[in-house]
């Protein structure tokens, strides 16, 4: 009797422990499956960010601020006094017809195949140097010469509005870019960097710029003060006086920061006006930047001869400038500007 309850509690025990067991067993189970399970999508993860190939740019759509050419510069829009011209991709035969155009690329490291000349010259501007070495000459500005052009044969033409009656026969050889005559040099550099794929090299050369005429213009007002500075240029039709509004103007009284006389400052939109020489005595300026060539060399002569320009205070008291009128407002691109900005402080700061 008592043997049996030993052997039915030793049952119990036994089943209870192998319960136990197998209950053990699932959990593990369950836990490797789980931990599989985890481990399987990390490996996935991983996987997927392998596979995964790396962005790539998507192209750049057509604009007027091309991206750099590694990155797909092209096609880009450029509006132009036409309308819009599009180029597909950067032009290799490049004829410009304004001197200004070829300083302007010369400036951010390209050549054109081809550039008109001063009229009057044989060559290149002297300041140039020999940048322009192998650059075709194109006739003159006044008057491109259209079977050079077109010997040239160039992918791309750019003129300004001063050249309008040679549009229509220009723009047939190639197409044409017709950009304003006027404009600022900023604004035409941003254009032939558009061009060339050389946004990076034209802000280098604008900042540069506008940093050293900051500098000039610190060191002008500390020595100049409240005296004036007046720019004329003789010519057959009398002396012209140039203000604000003129280009020339624009370097002098806004990058310079030179004081106008009260005479200039009467000067309209059309940026000068030209006086007999008895009315010179009213332009009333301190100092005066006399401007000639040889164009109006005879007029220069006799104006520096004549009794109401001797006169004059600042004429008495060496304080009259001559520069050359050409280098001052024929050309306007940003290499010859600098030589304007450098002369203009130069005599300023040198003087008495």
């Amino acid at each position: 009797m008592n043997q049996a309850p030993k052997r039915q509690a030793a049952g119990s025990t036994s089943c209870a422990a192998h319960k136990s067991r197998f209950l053990m067993g699932c959990m593990l189970a369950f836990v490797l499956i789980l931990t599989a399970c985890g481990g399987g999508a990390g490996a996935n993860n991983s996987n997927q960010a392998a596979a995964t190939p790396a962005p790539t740019e998507t192209p750049a759509p057509t604009t007027t601020a091309p991206t750099t050419e590694s990155g797909g510069s092209y096609p880009v829009t450029i509006t132009h006094m036409k309308g819009e011209l599009t180029l597909e991709s950067k032009p290799k035969t490049i004829a410009v017809l304004d001197v200004k155009f070829l300083d302007q690329m010369l400036a951010v490291g390209e050549k054109p195949a081809g550039s008109v000349i001063a009229g009057g010259n044989t060559d290149y501007p002297e300041y140039l140097g020999d940048q322009p070495s192998g650059v075709q000459v194109l006739g003159t500005r006044d008057e491109p010469n259209l079977e050079a052009i077109t010997a040239l044969n160039p992918d791309l033409i750019i003129m300004t509005d001063f050249q309008e009656k040679q549009y229509e026969s220009v723009s047939k050889i190639a197409p044409t870019l017709v950009l304003d005559f006027y404009e600022d040099w900023r604004d035409t550099l941003s254009t032939i960097a558009q061009i060339t794929d050389k946004q990076d090299e034209a802000e280098k050369v604008r900042t540069a710029y506008e940093e050293k005429a900051a500098g000039l213009k610190a060191q002008l007002t500390e020595k100049l003060g409240d005296e004036t500075v007046a720019v004329i240029r003789p010519r057959k039709e009398g002396i012209r006086v140039h203000g604000i509004e003129h280009r020339i103007g624009q370097i002098l009284y806004q990058d310079l920061g030179l004081n106008m006389p009260e005479f200039a400052k009467q000067i309209g939109e059309d940026g000068s006006i030209e006086v007999s020489m008895e009315k010179v005595p009213e332009i009333d300026a301190d100092r005066y930047f006399v401007l000639s060539d040889e164009l109006f060399a005879a007029e220069a002569e006799a104006m520096a001869n004549n009794a109401v320009w001797k006169s004059l205070d600042a004429v008495k008291e060496g304080r009259t400038y001559d520069v050359n009128s050409t280098l001052w407002i024929a050309y306007y691109g940003p290499l010859a500007i600098n030589l304007i900005i450098d002369q203009a402080s130069e005599a300023l700061l040198g003087a008495n």
